[in-house]
């Protein structure tokens, strides 16, 4: 028989002085956010639709209260994403550029991350700026980088916190410039409302933007039909390198530097890929490792049931949600795929049995 794993499930609501109430922590931060009035927003390098949606959103409702918001990632935008970038606002880092900007904020919002090591290429600046730091996230990895951290992983996704906050804390009317993005986050992290995450609440706000207007066909073509004839031959080389293990119960394959070079392709077109290994019968866990640029390996894991992938991205320094992870190792790609494959199948059978 398996080994049930339990699932966190409490929020976290932190200040740099410790634990407190969810409704002291939310106080403090509106209190923050009325005091001041230079604001860099930011999420984690290769950003996704939660990520940015929930900047977006955030930047709409801070100008709408006259402050004077900057969105700064440390990665581009993807492609699929592009037309959440109305106006050009958000902005790729550069430090000749930012830095300078970073360290005279009075408030550095982080969303969809509580780890700064996320923060990529932006850790160090954004640790060292003397602005104060605020995280919003429904992951539960959390180093303390933030005095005020409000993370609750029961939500699933960061918008759908917005939304609560905007609405709720901020006291701001939710109107079609803030439902797209947010609409986008939600659909974007809970797979078009299919993950086990999604919840009541989830659908009611669904149904809110739908009354405001926006467009669902569009969103969803803007984000998932947008791929290129290079991202299909891509696509086609993860397909054709599909393995099973544990009796056809995890699955896993593989993308090289070389075949990003050969299609013309980059990681980022990757978004979605992974749920491939899942879509096989009887598939309840999947992997799918890639090489980055700089020769490192990045692993996606995505799981069905009670299969815990964040355990497993934890011992490996990753981490993410119980059926959704990722872990970076900086090592050789292909002597990585070999030690990991071996590592994840010893975990399944230790955890959910062989599947013989």
């Amino acid at each position: 028989m398996p080994t049930p794993i339990n699932q966190t499930t409490l929020p976290l609501f932190e200040n740099d002085s410790g634990e407190e109430s969810m409704e002291a922590v939310l106080r403090k931060i509106v209190q923050t956010i009325k005091k001041h009035e230079i604001f860099v927003l930011t999420t984690h390098v290769n950003p996704d639709g939660d990520g940015l949606g929930s900047e977006v959103a955030m930047y709409q409702a801070l100008k709408r209260m006259n402050k004077k918001p900057i969105i700064i990632n440390t990665s581009e935008t993807p492609r699929q994403y592009q037309f959440l970038n109305k106006g050009r606002i958000i902005h790729t880092y550069n430090p000749a550029r930012h830095d300078r900007i970073i360290k005279k904020a009075d408030v550095i919002l982080v969303l969809d991350i509580s780890v700064s090591k996320r923060l990529d290429r932006m850790q160090p600046v954004v640790l060292t700026a003397p602005a104060i730091k605020i995280c919003i996230d429904h992951h539960l990895d959390n180093d303390h980088f933030a005095q005020l951290t409000f993370a609750d992983d029961q939500a699933p996704a960061t918008a759908e916190l917005i939304y609560n906050f905007i609405r709720q804390d901020l006291k701001q009317k939710i109107d079609k410039s803030i439902a797209e993005p947010l609409y986008t986050g939600l659909i974007t992290d809970t797979g078009n409302f299919r993950f086990n995450a999604t919840r009541p609440e989830t659908l009611r706000i669904a149904a809110d933007f739908l009354q405001m207007g926006i467009r669902p066909n569009e969103i969803y073509s803007n984000v998932f039909e947008q791929g290129s004839i290079n991202t299909i031959k891509l696509l086609g080389l993860l397909l054709e390198r599909i393995k099973p293990e544990c009796g056809s119960r995890f699955h896993w394959t593989y993308l090289s530097q070389d075949d990003f070079t050969a299609t013309q392709t980059k990681p980022s077109d990757t978004e979605g890929f992974v749920d491939y290994t899942l879509k096989l019968e009887n598939s309840v866990m999947g992997a799918l490792f890639y090489e980055t640029p700089d020769h490192y390996t990045k692993i996606s894991l995505r799981a069905k049931g009670n299969v815990n992938v964040q355990k497993f991205a934890k011992g490996y320094g990753g981490g993410g949600h119980f059926s959704a992870s990722g872990i970076l190792i900086k090592a050789p790609f292909m002597p990585t795929i070999e030690k990991m494959v071996k590592e994840l199948v010893k975990y399944f059978e230790t955890h959910y049995g062989t599947g013989k």
